[in-house]
């Protein structure tokens, strides 16, 4: 899943610089709706997660 949000994000990105010079509404629309759905790709596989400095207690 990192991979096919990695590349939507790009695409997205590429496709908004690609409309925005034309002013095509359409695409612009769907460049941002490629980039959200590659974010939540990305969310999803674990790309964001941090680690803690601290250990978590022992239960």
């Amino acid at each position: 899943m990192r991979l096919v949000g990695g590349v939507a994000v790009i695409l997205g990105l590429l496709g908004i610089f690609a409309t925005l010079a034309d002013g095509n509404l359409v695409g612009i629309v769907l460049s941002v709706l490629f980039i959200g759905g590659g974010v939540f790709l990305l969310k999803r596989s674990g790309g964001g997660r941090r680690t803690d400095s601290v250990p978590r207690p022992a239960r």
